[in-house]
């Protein structure tokens, strides 16, 4: 099983105003806010079905701060699904299914964590990402960040790949014929 890896930053600001006194932004590489994250196979061609994208958030934060990612594997992300037209409402407290069995936290480190994706399906959904500032007065109070991902689809299969692979070239052989019988006739 491959894996397609994809890196975003977690940027935290300190703001009165915003719930846990913490604003929190997700960007990519490239310095781009999206509004989720999107999962899609497609954009891979060499992504098959039971391949998985590995994410790895990188938590970037103003001077001062002292946040973490939650270490717990069943509190630092939470996941809620919907179906392939709506996102359900961000998950307010740990699922019964924490670790999710498709989008899961693997390795949790103060400043980064590595999820996994399996992406089975075209699927909206909203999850959390949970940290901790072990220098507060609450050092254990998860304190939420809640962006939206979706799935865009299972990707392709390896049999299908084949199947595409011989079918073109079985094309390319007939349309090759005809084009020199015609070639032929015509001269």
């Amino acid at each position: 099983m491959a894996r397609v890896k994809e890196k975003y930053k977690v940027i935290a600001k300190l703001d009165p105003s915003a719930p846990d006194g913490v604003h929190f932004d997700l960007a990519d590489d490239n310095g781009n806010k999206p509004e989720n994250l999107e999962f899609d196979k497609s954009k891979h061609p060499n992504m098959g079905k039971k391949d998985e994208h590995e994410v790895t958030f990188q938590l970037i934060q103003e001077p001062g701060m002292t946040l973490e990612f939650a270490q717990s594997l069943k509190d630092v992300l939470w996941v809620a699904w919907g179906d392939a037209t709506h996102a359900p409402a961000c998950p307010m407290s740990r699922p019964a299914t924490a670790p999710d069995p498709i989008f899961y936290a693997e390795k949790s480190s103060p400043n980064k964590l590595k999820a996994v994706n399996g992406n089975p399906k075209h699927c909206w959904f909203s999850f959390t990402l949970n940290f901790v500032d072990p220098h507060s007065q609450t050092p254990t109070k998860l304190i939420p960040f809640d962006p939206v991902g979706e799935n865009k689809n299972g990707g392709i299969g390896r049999s299908d790949t084949s199947f595409l692979t011989s079918t073109t070239v079985a094309v390319a052989a007939c349309v090759a014929v005809v084009l020199a019988i015609g070639y032929v006739l015509l001269n």
